[in-house]
Formats: structure tokens, C-alpha cells, sequence
């Protein structure tokens, strides 16, 4: 566990709130919906899907489509909460906001990481971004199949659930914060159709 500084979290809190005000997807006529930032942890997480559901349904959002988004928050928020950097007390802060517009909806997360990690995360994602629908489906079977566990218990199978659910390429930055993290934000598009 590292020790997250006050600077860092400061900086995370800046990050969300310029998040708020400005994005590619409130470009496109997009709304905050939601927001949150703080800790995730699991009841956290079941308390933000069943606000999530309820602000999709209401914002005229089809059944279906409330689950496919619910099914990439719930990969955005697990991801943050497993993987996502812990301070000495084993909490993490974290965001997330949700926007919609007429089209689709957007879900922007973020999170500190370790910058040792980085480079690993921006090849997996790239990788993603260059599949095909078809390639993330197979490349989806693939990985249940293989049944390889990463010492945190996952197959590698939460990015690629996110990639296969959204109808954009995860949009993705990693903006050095200082030799031990960087912030990571995603932003991921899920089509109201």
C-alpha cells in the first residue's frame, strides 16, 4: 500500500470537478445525470447501480439499454475498487459521472494508479480500441476459456467486457502525477439503441 498523499487527492477532487464542467461527450449536448466521488467499496457500488438504473429509466433510457451501461459501471466501479491505488487505511478515492444525451450515454471514471503501471494498462487499451466487435467477442470467449488469474483473482476479463458493451472505443488518459501515481480516467459510450 502506498501512501497517497493530500496533494494527490486534492489534484483527484481537480480532476473530477474539471470533469463536471468540460467533456468530449458534453460537447455533444450530453448532461450530468450523476455523479460521485469518494470511496468505492461494494455497498457503495450496489448503492450507485440501483441510483443508476433509476436515473436511466427516468431519462426515458430502455431496459435494455440500463443494463448494458449498469453492467459497464459495475466493471468501471469493481476495476477502481481492485485495482485502483489504496492508502495505508486500504481505501481509495475514485470518481464517477454519468451523462446523457438524446443518443447514448456516457459513464467518465477515474481513479489513482500506481505509475508503475501505466504502460501495461495503455497497451491493454490499445490494444482493445484496435478490435473489432467481432474480435472482442471471440477474444471474450477466448479468455473465459483460458481461465488465466491475475494474483488479484481476475481474467483479465473487465476492460474487455467494457470494450465489448460500448458502441465507441474506451476513450482513455493517464496524466502523470509524480514517480509513484498517475490518474487514469476512462470514458465510455454506451448507444441508447
Amino acid at each position: 500500500m502506498a501512501a497517497i498523499s493530500e496533494k494527490a487527492l486534492s489534484r483527484l477532487s481537480e480532476l473530477y470537478h474539471s470533469h463536471l464542467s468540460w467533456s468530449p461527450a458534453k460537447e455533444e449536448g450530453q448532461k450530468v445525470l450523476l455523479s460521485y466521488f469518494g470511496e468505492i467499496v461494494q455497498n457503495r457500488i450496489d448503492y450507485l447501480l440501483r441510483l443508476t438504473e433509476d436515473v436511466i429509466i427516468d431519462n426515458g433510457g430502455k431496459r435494455k439499454v440500463m443494463k448494458r451501461v449498469c453492467s459497464v459501471l459495475i466493471e468501471c466501479l469493481q476495476n477502481t475498487s481492485i485495482h485502483g491505488t489504496k492508502d495505508d487505511r486500504s481505501s481509495s478515492n475514485s470518481f464517477f459521472i454519468l451523462q446523457g444525451n438524446d443518443k447514448e450515454f456516457t459513464i467518465v471514471n477515474g481513479n489513482l494508479i500506481l505509475a508503475e503501471d501505466a504502460n501495461l494498462l495503455a497497451f491493454k487499451l490499445d490494444e482493445l480500441r484496435g478490435l473489432s466487435h467481432t474480435e472482442l467477442r471471440k477474444l471474450y470467449i477466448e479468455t473465459l476459456c483460458n481461465q488465466n488469474y491475475s494474483y488479484k483473482g481476475g481474467a483479465g476479463l473487465g476492460f474487455l467486457t467494457i470494450a465489448k458493451k460500448s458502441s465507441k472505443p474506451i476513450e482513455y488518459s493517464i496524466l502523470p502525477l509524480d514517480n509513484k501515481f498517475a490518474f487514469f480516467t476512462t470514458e465510455i459510450t454506451v448507444a441508447r439503441v
